[in-house]
């Protein structure tokens, strides 16, 4: 399946009164160039950025009734673009030092500004290293390019690198998944033909995969993050409870379970295998004969492209990826915990929040009568004293920790992904969002990347570099 990329909807950069701390200092059309430049990177094909349905497309969306839900399409591209592809022109680059088992673990100022001079690098011989340069960019995840920061003082300095408002490390935002969201009965197996959009297929030689989304005006009506809805069919309860039973008997054997009061269960889970070995069986020939998932599910797709599928499947599963609220009480802090190197590792205090499980509650709601005017069949809820209840975590999307704005008293860092308080400092990371909408963010931190780089070309054509400061200075003894 490869990376999942899509750009950010133009209304994420929006400042939304329903949303608190909501808005970018930049727009969608601040990225767009660079958008286009990534796509061309990461070779996931093209995005239609007006939120439209590319006319190549020979597979229609579902059409609704009302104007609560659109569809539009995720981008797949190979990971090898950046474990092999990227590695290797670098390797070759003339003009690039890459230094491996060499982990930044202090960000040092100079005593006169507040300037990066040096970053301090160890690794696990016990070495430490101080490398010198003009500029420095931290190219890291959410997390370690807080814990970077939250780590370095300067010699005179109460606080920590950046953290002047005490920001540094808040806002943290993640994309909150709802697997098992609710079920979706179609009216008839036609309804399994007209959703083949929705399924990972090839247009123009690029993997895409259709999605459900809210419709700006059923966010701004209804005051609702951003949502993304995906559809995967599944076989009847009485099969998948098969498949899982038969995938348990494999589990027994593989660990050699022969302990006696084990034996029940192992004979349940037979007995429960053998009801449904109809499927079991057509499972096992179509992963053989087409390389796909006996029960599809979230990293695979494909299940169009088996003869008479819409005959094979009973229903739809639902999973919502939504926006998460801005909020300064999530957030990331230094533990008393060292890790071998000597850093302090990170405590993560992050959940869903009322915001979340009210746009989940009414987004499945909203789907619900759509579907039912729709006249393609109805929606099942997870309905539980009066509450929903579904399987609800995190995408490991790390977000937000030093975000982006105009002002310094309401986020880290300035729209050239600049620290505000240090003038040689910039952040290259999923960090700086200040909200995150539903798509994955390593297509936008491309973007931002790409952007960031023209920045920092523009200055040293203004200001070039004085000598080569770029220097590893000599190892000691940490």
């Amino acid at each position: 399946m490869g990376v999942r990329y899509m750009p950010l909807d133009e209304m994420d950069f929006h400042s939304r009164d329903w949303i608190p701390h909501s808005g970018w200092p930049i727009g969608q059309a601040d990225l767009l160039p660079y958008y286009k430049k990534a796509e061309k990177i990461v070779q996931c094909g093209s995005f239609e950025y007006g939120g439209k349905i590319s006319a190549s497309d020979d597979k229609r969306p579902i059409s609704w009734s009302d104007n609560s839900l659109t569809s539009k399409t995720f981008g797949f591209g190979s990971r090898h673009v950046f474990c092999q592809d990227l590695v290797q022109e670098l390797t070759h680059n003339q003009s690039v030092s890459i230094y491996l088992y060499a982990t930044a673990v202090e960000l040092e100022t100079d005593r006169n500004s507040r300037r990066i001079q040096r970053v301090r690098v160890s690794n696990l011989t016990g070495k430490t290293y101080w490398v010198e340069a003009e500029i420095f960019v931290l190219a890291m995840g959410g997390i370690e390019t807080t814990r970077l920061l939250l780590a370095s003082r300067g010699p005179e300095q109460s606080t920590s690198i950046g953290n002047e408002q005490d920001l540094v490390g808040r806002f943290l935002m993640d994309h909150p998944i709802a697997l098992e969201a609710g079920i979706l009965h179609p009216a008839s197996s036609k309804v399994f033909a007209a959703a083949e959009f929705y399924d990972l297929r090839q247009v123009n030689g690029y993997p895409v995969m259709g999605h459900l989304a809210l419709t700006r005006e059923a966010m701004e009506q209804h005051h609702l993050l951003n949502t993304s809805i995906m559809l995967f069919p599944q076989p009847s309860s009485r099969q998948i409870r098969a498949v899982n039973a038969m995938k348990s008997l494999f589990e027994s054997g593989r660990y050699k379970i022969t302990r006696p009061e084990d034996w029940s269960g192992i004979a349940k889970h037979g007995l429960t295998a053998m009801a449904g070995l109809d499927y079991i069986a057509l499972g096992v020939y179509l992963n053989k004969r087409y390389d796909q998932a006996i029960i599809p599910h979230l990293s695979r797709g494909g299940w169009t492209s088996q003869p008479r599928f819409y005959n094979r499947f009973k229903r739809f599963d639902l999973i919502l990826m939504m926006e998460q609220d801005p909020d300064p009480s999530r957030r990331i802090s230094l533990s008393p915990d060292l890790d071998a190197l000597g850093m302090p590792g990170v405590d993560i205090h992050w959940s869903w929040g009322d915001r979340c499980m009210d746009t989940a509650s009414r987004t499945l709601e909203l789907l619900s009568g759509a579907v039912r005017k729709s006249g393609l069949g109805r929606v099942e809820l997870p309905w539980r004293n009066g509450e929903l209840q579904f399987k609800g975590h995190g995408a490991c999307h790390p977000m937000g920790t030093t975000r982006m704005s105009w002002d310094p008293g309401q986020g880290v860092v300035n729209p050239d992904c600049r620290v505000h308080s240090v003038p040689n400092l910039y952040v290259a990371s999923s960090s700086v969002f200040p909200t995150g909408g539903y798509a994955n963010p390593t297509f936008t931190v491309l973007a931002l990347s790409l952007r960031l780089a023209d920045h920092i070309k523009g200055l040293l054509a203004t200001q070039p570099v004085q000598g080569s400061r770029s220097l590893i200075s000599e190892a000691t003894n940490s």
